[in-house]
């Protein structure tokens, strides 16, 4: 039988986060350490000038139940296209532990770089260049019969340019994990 595989949202406290399955769910990206299910609530605000950022989301798979022999082979990819409005960016990479999102609650999170997130991969890229035909790898595997998060966290973080002139929450981005599991 195949194994049990959730998508987890982490937030909170970097030595005790939650982590919040969003396998079947809509998870956003606010200015808070928090996890909601709609952007009303402590929005990314559109700056007078320069760039706003969400709180980064970091992601992670979760075994819930064990693989037959073991699962490996991570990728992660969207649809290559930015539904978003102009001025709205989603810039993303792996790291390899969770480190608690901070920022100004209600406005602006702190830029997700190297510097702010040391162990992320690299710089960020925007997520839209991870398609079907070129995804993101993730590192990681968890053999049989064991259970709990599988590979790298994934991170990604909104970017809101004060060009941005629509306002709300924007359109629903789709995004993919695929393993391979032996």
């Amino acid at each position: 039988m195949a194994a049990g595989v959730s998508i987890r949202h982490w937030t909170g406290a970097a030595g005790s986060p939650t982590k919040t399955d969003v396998t079947s769910a809509t998870t956003v990206a606010v200015a808070d350490n928090a996890h909601y299910g709609s952007g009303t609530i402590n929005p990314v605000t559109i700056p007078s000038a320069g760039t706003n950022y969400s709180f980064w989301v970091p992601y992670r798979l979760f075994v819930d139940s064990t693989p037959n022999s073991s699962i490996g082979t991570i990728r992660f990819h969207t649809d290559g296209t930015n539904s978003s409005p102009t001025g709205v960016t989603w810039k993303g990479n792996t790291a390899t532990s969770y480190i608690q999102p901070t920022g100004t609650v209600g406005t602006t999170g702190i830029i997700l770089n190297t510097t702010n997130y040391s162990t992320l991969a690299g710089a960020t890229v925007d997520i839209f260049t991870w398609t079907s035909g070129s995804p993101k790898t993730i590192t990681g595997s968890l053999s049989a019969p064991s259970t709990g998060d599988l590979g790298d966290l994934l991170v990604v973080q909104m970017e809101v340019a004060s060009t941005v002139v629509t306002t709300g929450e924007t359109t629903g981005e789709v995004a993919t994990f695929v393993w391979d599991e032996t």
